[in-house]
């Protein structure tokens, strides 16, 4: 204080604070809309058609080790990377439980999948996983070929 003189507070203006209340509020809603935004949906996923009876059912089966087949040829070839095959085969068993039982299993999450009563898809797309995404994955392409063909061979 020099000189010995006090100085009054410093009067601002109304709408300042007005203005702070705004950004509160702002900032409250933003809070609420990300976390009403991102609940989970309590709607189920929508089903697919009904599963296939009769011989449409090894009509589905015959392609689908066909796939499998063609998958070990571009393998084979070195069309395919590694990561490659074990995403394709992945999408390939998904796909085949997926209309063979006309429930979607192509856009499932491990997770989601393991709480399905798909156990067997569950268990072979956890044993790709590590194929498809682990840099330093030690298993073969071939062994998880031939693990596809028999999940799909052996389908219900």
């Amino acid at each position: 204080m020099p000189g010995g003189e006090f100085s009054p507070p410093v009067q601002y203006l109304p709408w300042w604070g007005l203005l702070g209340f705004l950004i509160l509020v702002l900032v409250v809603a933003w809070w609420v809309f990300v976390f009403w935004s991102t609940r989970r949906s309590r709607v189920p996923a929508p089903e697919v058609q009904g599963a296939p009876t009769g011989a449409a059912v090894e009509v589905i089966r015959r392609r689908y080790l066909g796939l499998i087949d063609e998958t070990r040829a571009s393998y084979a070839k070195g069309e395919l990377a590694d990561r490659e095959a074990y995403h394709q085969l992945s999408m390939l068993l998904r796909s085949y439980v997926e209309e063979r039982e006309g429930a979607r299993t192509v856009t499932l999450t491990l997770r989601d999948l393991r709480a399905t009563p798909y156990t067997p898809l569950s268990e072979a797309v956890a044993r790709l996983y590590p194929g498809a995404f682990s840099p330093q994955y030690s298993g073969t392409v071939s062994r998880a070929i031939d693990e596809a063909r028999g999940l799909v061979a052996s389908w219900r």
